[in-house]
């Protein structure tokens, strides 16, 4: 699994106040990444699907 991180950091000012926003990424390997965005999918499927049958 990922053992590195991207890191993006936005700073914004709203009503006077300063807010900070840091967003990580994983970094992972070509065949890592995929894998895990297979079974992101899958997953999201699933809840889609759930929630799908429940509108029936």
């Amino acid at each position: 699994m990922a053992r590195s991180y991207h890191t993006e950091a936005h700073e914004r000012r709203i009503q006077g106040k300063s807010l900070l926003v840091v967003n990580r990424t994983p970094d992972y390997r070509g065949d890592e990444r995929s894998a895990v965005k297979k079974t992101i999918e899958q997953q999201l499927y699933e809840v889609f699907c759930k929630y799908v049958s429940n509108e029936a």
